[in-house]
């Protein structure tokens, strides 16, 4: 098949987050098929971002071939943000017939965050005459009103639920990393029929077998601590108002001592954390920069637990896809799970300790809970979630999956 996936933030290995598009693409050239992947050049996201001197560019980055799109950067939710969104659906737009011509997809995938991605996609798809597939990250409007505050009538928001309601009923297919989207469709009046569910994951091969450099900086830095006896807490991606970072380091000033807590990545919300942290006085908290994601496992490996936490938002009833999730139960580390979510992956493996969300107290205690097992309960329980998601969450298996029911709406079938 040919196939064109259309991601805003689409990175790669070298440019950071985020991998699923990127991931999927590697694994459906290996197996036969045609892959373009449409994405900005600019967003918050990546560690590093493509560098193109012309609005657009067609570029082959680490095997996958991109259609990138010369967009403004930002460096918050404001107004700069929204350009650089309506920039790359413009051109999208613009150059629909270039993208049908040479791609001749026989399947477009919609799959920004957002979904107003689906009205370039769908005139894509008349011109090249492929079938349409909506892919869900996020529920919208909802998450933006719930985690930013917007009113449901901000302009903005209205054009989001008009956009996934859109998307809904245009895809042939519409796929999700969360398992609940089908009851989204309902409440939108809009038949189940068309969705599946096709979760995250990771790539163990590529963790196995990628020569890498080993974030030895980072490395050296955490091991400082190990050698010293401190039982460390860390937490690895996203520095994202929805990750209840907040509560975590909150949590840092109520646990025993002895205790360090290490937050690895970027994000918007990270200069915010670390006043917050200095104003407090929390001297057992470290921030250190993103390290390359074929790095992820080496950090990881140095940590006696991780963190993974949510806001208690409404929106989560429909779960939660998050990608840290999988490297987190790959890791073989326990994990303390502050999500309110169905069908939560820690809780289906039995790899860590759940609390509901938003708890410092919580958090601090469970911290304490861990730290008291013997390290061969905290091995074992730690390696329940790494057989988990062997058994359910390799990107070779993802992309299969994804695959055959791309073909199946390829071919018309029912």
């Amino acid at each position: 098949m040919n196939l064109l996936l259309i991601d805003h933030y689409a990175g790669s290995e070298r440019m950071g987050m985020e991998y699923r598009p990127y991931y999927l693409a590697r694994e459906w050239i290996s197996q036969g098929h045609r892959v373009t992947i449409a994405a900005a050049d600019f967003t918050h996201l990546r560690r590093e971002n493509p560098v193109i001197s012309e609005p657009t560019a067609w570029k082959e980055i680490e095997g996958v071939p991109y259609f990138l799109v010369q967009t403004p950067p930002y460096e918050e939710n404001d107004k700069r943000r929204i350009r650089n969104i309506w920039s790359f659906l413009r051109a999208l737009y613009r150059h629909a017939g270039e993208i049908a011509e040479k791609v001749s997809p026989q399947a477009v995938i919609a799959s920004s965050t957002y979904p107003l991605d689906i009205y370039a996609a769908a005139k894509i798809a008349k011109l090249s005459g492929a079938r349409l597939v909506f892919e869900v990250h996020d529920i919208h409007p909802e998450t933006m009103e719930e985690i930013y505050s917007y009113p449901h009538y901000h302009p903005m928001m209205r054009a989001l639920r008009h956009a996934q309601v859109a998307a809904y009923k245009r895809a042939d297919l519409v796929v999700s990393v969360l398992p609940r989207v089908g009851e989204h469709m309902r409440e939108a009046g809009i038949k189940e029929e068309k969705f599946v569910c096709i979760p995250n994951g990771i790539s163990p091969v590529e963790e196995g077998l990628r020569e890498h450099k080993e974030p030895r900086r980072h490395m050296e830095y955490i091991a400082r601590y190990r050698e010293k006896g401190y039982f460390i807490v860390m937490y690895a991606g996203g520095f994202a108002a929805a990750n209840a970072l907040d509560e975590l380091v909150e949590a840092a000033g109520l646990v025993k001592r002895g205790t360090i807590f290490i937050l690895v990545g970027n994000g918007m919300h990270k200069p915010p954390l670390k006043r917050w942290a200095r104003q407090h006085n929390l001297s057992n908290v470290l921030f250190l920069d993103a390290v390359e994601h074929s790095q992820t496992q080496d950090i990881l490996s140095l940590a006696d637990c991780l963190y993974l936490g949510a806001k208690p938002l409404q929106v989560y009833r429909y779960g939660i896809g998050m990608n840290k999730i999988f490297d987190y139960m790959y890791a073989a580390k326990p994990v303390i799970c502050a999500v309110d979510a169905p069908e939560n992956p820690v809780e289906l493996a039995g790899c860590g300790v759940l609390l509901k969300p938003g708890d410092p107290a919580e958090i601090a205690k469970s911290i304490d809970i861990l730290r008291g097992m013997a390290p061969e309960e905290r091995e074992a329980m730690g390696k329940k979630g790494r057989e988990y998601v062997l058994a359910h969450h390799t990107y070779p298996v993802l992309a299969r999956h994804f695959a055959r029911e791309l073909e199946r709406i390829v071919k018309h079938e029912t």
